[in-house]
């Protein structure tokens, strides 16, 4: 099994909407933050929350996988009796866990929405 860093990545395409008109580019929501004294943590937890607000308590996304994996992930749900689905979502979780410097984000977002977490 090849490690991710190994495999190739399609190139992104480049839209439009990515494009800004010259001197009308804006800065990233960061250096805004820095410029006005607060912390990019802050500034980062605001706009997270602005995109929590604007999606579901549940959200699909696609996952590409390579063949080696796909079967790996479909051979350990059999093995497991588990879907795929749960799988992949303990293992995210589990990796999220080890993440500590999430934790004060998600509260902060969480406390913008006004709802506990999970």
């Amino acid at each position: 099994m090849k490690p991710a860093d190994d495999l190739p990545r399609p190139a992104a395409a480049l839209t439009a909407g990515l494009l800004a008109r010259k001197g009308l580019a804006r800065k990233p929501v960061l250096a805004h933050a820095e410029e006005a004294g607060a912390s990019p943590s802050d500034a980062l937890a605001e706009r997270l929350a602005r995109t929590a607000r604007a999606t579901k308590d549940r959200a699909a996304f696609t996952l590409r996988l390579d063949a080696d994996r796909r079967l790996r992930l479909r051979l350990a749900a059999a093995i497991a009796g588990r879907s795929a689905q749960q799988l992949v979502t303990e293992a995210i979780d589990a990796m999220l866990d080890d993440m500590a410097e999430l934790e004060p984000l998600a509260s902060r977002i969480a406390a913008l929405e006004g709802r506990s977490q999970r």
